[in-house]
């Protein structure tokens, strides 16, 4: 069973590399000669944006890591402290 299992996942593998192969080899087609390769436009100003982690990553921490911490008090209130009492 072990064999059957990596021989289909090598054959999976050599198919994918076959598929994939001739497109990383693809190139344009022939461009003219006097055409730059790139064409840089030098308008106006660019607006800086917040980055996408103060905007999305860093909310996202922020309430996970309140749910974490409400869990954990809720887990030690009804788990940890609930089930031992002080002796007087």
């Amino acid at each position: 069973m072990h064999r059957i299992r990596l021989l289909i996942a090598g054959v999976l593998v050599a198919v994918a590399t076959i598929g994939v192969a001739p497109l990383a080899f693809a190139q344009e087609g022939p461009g003219r000669a006097d055409e730059p390769a790139v064409v840089i436009d030098e308008g106006g100003a660019v607006e800086e944006d917040a980055a996408w982690t103060f905007r999305f990553l860093v909310p996202t921490l922020v309430v996970v890591t309140g749910v974490a911490l409400a869990g954990t008090v809720l887990f030690y209130g009804v788990r940890v402290k609930g089930r031992y009492r002080v002796v007087r």
